[in-house]
């Protein structure tokens, strides 16, 4: 009989002690907020030292409770105000450098700890200016490049999403002479070229993102460099060449220099110059390199192939690398006088003269006598006949 009392006392005593035991039992905390099952979104743009969230928690016990943050990273870019549970912003975020974090949150009631992980997104804003790639922009194309032919294409992109990461192009201001396609950046001719006229072009491209509400847009420079073809013909210059020359002038008498250029400025090929007609005789030689027309002959004018001048054609011509001539010509005509000089005596019509006359002729009789002296230099002869009144040839007196 002692022996069950007492072990019913032992009984009720384990009882006890085990009840006292189970009422002091800890029960820990556990966070409330639903962004743990999900992620918690902060703009990237968030000013450092804003609260960005504040974590919420609860304990059974209603023992005070402390929050904290785990991790190095997380410690860097997060604070939490350990009895608030407020969570601030220590650096700046930038999502194009780091777009996702996944940060330990805990939760302690002196007791016992509690973590939990959060994803936490950077959300994007329109904070990138497009970006061009591979500069600088220089092309060099033909001035014969036809229209519509696409000659370069730029390139510039922007990591923000959305409408603030797509870009489209513009030259600034237009250019009449070419177009860019606004989404491809392919640039192409709308208008024919001429390297005499503009031997380069240089066009501001803009790119800019398409941000309704901020867009932002970057400037590059395109050189666009016009070389030269072989397209058009030569010219004289120094027009007219018509001039004089003496007659007699010694052979090699430079009578005039004739000079052409060649239109195409880029790389002006040489001139080689010859004579096309009116060379009477070959009397004149056309160097083919200097242009130097010179004398080549003896020039009489008197002679009557030489006495009304001549009308000479001279041609220049474009000469390719190997000096051989080139289908770009050019010509011009001009007037070449012979002067004369006083290089011949007058000649009488003839070498003697004879008349008869009869005894009875008075004075004042006119002689049935024609004298003519002819002097071919530009010089107006002199002529003596019927018409001016013979001196007497003979004295005494002229009756019978």
């Amino acid at each position: 009989m002692r022996c069950h009392v007492a072990t019913s006392c032992h009984v009720v005593w384990l009882f006890v002690l085990i009840s006292g035991c189970w009422g002091q039992v800890n029960r820990l905390p556990f966070f409330t907020n639903h962004f743990f099952d999900t992620y918690l979104l902060i703009s990237e743009d968030t000013p450092v030292g804003s609260s960005v969230t504040q974590l919420l928690a609860r304990d059974m016990d209603n023992d005070p409770l402390v929050f904290g943050v785990s991790g190095e990273e997380a410690s860097r870019f997060f604070a939490v105000e350990p009895d608030t549970g407020v969570v601030w912003l220590r650096q700046p975020l930038d999502r194009e450098t780091k777009s996702e974090f996944t940060v330990e949150f805990s939760v302690s009631d002196h007791q016992g700890v509690i973590t939990r992980k959060v994803n936490i997104q950077v959300g994007d804003v329109n904070d990138n200016a497009p970006t061009f790639h591979n500069q600088p922009y220089s092309v060099r194309i033909p001035e014969n490049t036809p229209v519509g032919t696409p000659i370069f294409i730029v390139n510039a992109t922007d990591p923000d999403l959305g409408a603030g990461g797509s870009v489209l192009y513009s030259f600034q201001p237009p250019s009449q002479f070419f177009a860019i396609d606004s989404a491809r950046g392919i640039v192409t001719v709308i208008r024919e070229l001429d390297y005499e006229t503009t031997q380069a072009y240089q066009l501001t491209v803009n790119a800019t993102d398409q941000d309704k509400t901020r867009p932002l847009s970057t400037l590059a420079n395109l050189a666009i460099i016009i070389t030269d073809v072989q397209d058009m013909d030569p010219i004289f210059i120094n027009l007219p060449y018509s001039t004089n020359i003496y007659e007699h002038s010694p052979p090699g008498t430079t009578v005039r220099i004739i000079t052409a250029i060649d239109q195409d400025k880029g790389r002006p090929r040489g001139i080689g110059y010859t004579i096309v007609s009116g060379n009477t005789n070959s009397i004149f030689a056309l160097d083919y390199i200097s242009g130097a027309l010179t004398l080549n002959g003896l020039l009489d004018r008197e002679n009557p192939l030489y006495s009304h001048g001549f009308i000479l054609t001279v041609k220049g011509t474009e000469l390719n690398d190997d000096r051989t001539p080139s289908d770009a010509t050019v010509t011009t005509t001009f007037n070449i006088l012979v002067i004369d000089i006083n290089d011949n005596a007058p000649e009488f019509n003839s070498s003697e003269y004879s008349v008869a006359i009869t005894e009875l002729a008075q004075v004042g009789f006119a002689l049935p006598l024609f004298i003519q002296v002819v002097d071919k230099d530009e010089v107006s002869p002199q002529i003596h006949g019927p018409s001016r009144p013979a001196p007497p040839c003979f004295g005494g007196d002229p009756r019978p």
